[in-house]
């Protein structure tokens, strides 16, 4: 595969000013013609050939600064690279053949095809609980019927609905189906991305091969699943008179899958034996193969999920520094003197010089701390994806000791949290030794902030106050460190006040609706009644004299 088959460029009209050059290569001229002419009656034509070899060189060398810059600002990208990401959850796309002959009836179950579609990815579903899935109907194009959803409900019903009549374009383009689901696959998702095609094979414009080419070199797994009997059966066409025969391809669409895991197969993940496959829905377990990429891939540990992105090289950088290069020959060239070029010493001195700056170069561009800072330039402007890949690549490939390593694991950290993966955030700051002396004062308060930060984030206010005590003690001017502990120690105040009011309410309620309380109240007043009436009678007895009204 070429470099240049995956050319883009994101802002084309800048290359226009390319034209700009013309002009002003038609001006450089005119005026190095009226300069040579002066030269040469002047009798000085020792110094005009150097002359001109230096003019040239500078109008070649500005030349190809502007175009080299002209092609940095229009965001030119060619080829591909694969980097390491970290994948949390999985997305399956359901890509359903819907055209006619999906409706014959095979023998012995006599369900049409499609009814058998219906059953086959209702049970499918019933196990994809922590899954967000999709659906595309492939009948003559691609179309996106649900995008990415984790409504059960939504499926199921499209699920009873599946018909011909649902598309009215004619013709099997199940390569169609497979684009529509690579295209609705968010960019930079954090989700493992599956295409699942339900079909028997009879395909009206032979896209499938080079559907799945593109979906090889995106690193998406596709599985297809084929439907009905290899026996042919005659059905009717769309135009309900035409008849045609129709059977599982199966043969075509094993050979298609394994020529295309022979072609890419420097772009299969690691540990994966095929990027394409294919299913018979009637063989043995066939639905366990299916759900086991799901289910293995939740099952592994963090250091063994990663998976690949293939993601277009970005040339911007390349082009600036060659900018920068042609702009120091172009002034090299204008001062410099080509007789001195027949010195000896200077040849030697020209050679070293080449060869330290190459050396130089090459070392440089695979430092640890150049990944580390286009990581952190990356995150900045948001492509968590790519930062993420460039701080894993350093991660695995430093030293265990090394402080590579240790800013590395925390920018992983913190791109973790920028994108809400608390757990593996705090995963990574957990292999930190942040205990020890030796370690930057600055990586250890940040690494403590940061685990408040995440404890907040967990309404466990007391871990965070700790938290960012010890990021204050690892740097007394981590100023916002204070400003969140005086935040959480507001916030363990405040709750220790609702719970003691809670509790207080609560006493109240039990003694109020205590029985025994209120028997004791009840003849308390029985009690003081008594006694009232008895003064009462005692009184009238020895006041004979009151009128007794």
């Amino acid at each position: 595969m070429s470099e240049f088959s995956t050319l883009s460029i994101e802002n084309p009209r800048i290359l226009l000013a390319v034209f700009l050059i013309l002009p002003v290569l038609l001006f450089l001229f005119v005026k190095f013609k009226k300069i040579t002419e002066k030269l040469a009656s002047s009798q000085n034509q020792k110094n005009l050939s150097s002359l001109k070899i230096s003019l040239f060189l500078r109008t070649l060398f500005r030349a190809l600064a502007l175009i080299s810059a002209l092609l940095a600002l229009s965001e030119i990208s060619f080829g591909s690279k694969k980097i390491p990401v970290h994948k949390s959850g999985s997305n399956v796309s359901f890509v359903f053949d819907i055209s006619y002959s999906m409706l014959a009836k095979d023998a012995p179950s006599r369900l049409t095809r499609l009814d058998a579609v219906k059953i086959y990815a209702s049970s499918l579903l019933e196990h994809l609980s922590q899954t967000s899935f999709s659906a595309v109907l492939a009948k003559g194009d691609g179309f996106t019927a649900i995008p990415e959803t984790e409504d059960v409900l939504s499926m199921l019903n499209l699920l009873e609905n599946l018909s011909p009549s649902l598309m009215s374009s004619g013709g099997s383009s199940l390569g169609k189906g497979i684009e529509a689901a690579l295209n609705a696959i968010p960019q930079n998702s954090a989700k493992s991305q599956y295409i699942w095609v339900f079909t028997d094979g009879d395909e009206t414009d032979s896209r499938l091969e080079k559907s799945l080419e593109q979906a090889a070199k995106s690193l998406v797994p596709v599985t297809i699943v084929g439907f009905g009997s290899e026996k042919e059966i005659e059905i009717t066409a769309g135009d309900g008179k035409t008849k045609v025969k129709t059977a599982l391809r199966a043969k075509k669409m094993q050979e298609i899958t394994e020529s295309v895991n022979e072609g890419y197969s420097s772009f299969s993940f690691s540990g994966r034996k095929s990027q394409v496959s294919y299913i018979d829905s009637r063989a043995k377990a066939s639905a366990w193969q299916l759900l086991s990429q799901i289910k293995g891939k939740a099952g592994e540990n963090e250091e063994n999920s990663l998976s690949y992105e293939v993601k277009k090289v970005n040339r911007h950088a390349f082009f600036i520094f060659w900018t920068v290069i042609f702009l120091i020959l172009s002034f090299v060239a204008a001062e410099f003197k080509f007789s001195a070029i027949k010195n000896k010493k200077f040849l030697s001195l020209l050679e070293k010089s080449l060869i330290f700056t190459a050396v130089f170069f090459l070392a440089s561009c695979k430092s640890e701390k150049r990944q580390i800072l286009e990581g952190a330039w990356e995150w900045y402007e948001g492509k968590y994806t790519q930062a993420t890949a460039d701080f894993l690549t350093v991660a695995h490939k430093s030293d265990e000791d090394s402080l590579a390593k240790s800013y590395a694991i925390f920018d992983l950290s913190a791109t973790y949290f920028s994108m809400g993966e608390l757990d593996a955030s705090l995963k990574r700051l957990s292999q930190l030794n942040l205990d020890d002396e030796a370690l930057s004062p600055d990586l250890r308060t940040a690494a403590f902030y940061n685990l408040g930060l995440i404890s907040a984030r967990k309404n466990d206010y007391e871990t965070a106050a700790k938290n960012f005590k010890r990021a204050i003690l690892a740097d007394s001017k981590n100023v916002r460190a204070k400003i969140n502990l005086e935040l959480c120690q507001r916030e363990i105040t405040q709750k220790q006040a609702q719970e003691a009011q809670a509790e207080m309410q609560g006493v109240n309620e039990e003694k109020q609706t205590d029985p025994d309380m209120k028997n004791e109240i009840f003849n308390l007043i029985r009690e003081n009644e008594g006694k009232k009436w008895r003064n009462m009678s005692d009184g009238g007895e020895k006041n004979d004299d009151v009128l007794d009204y």
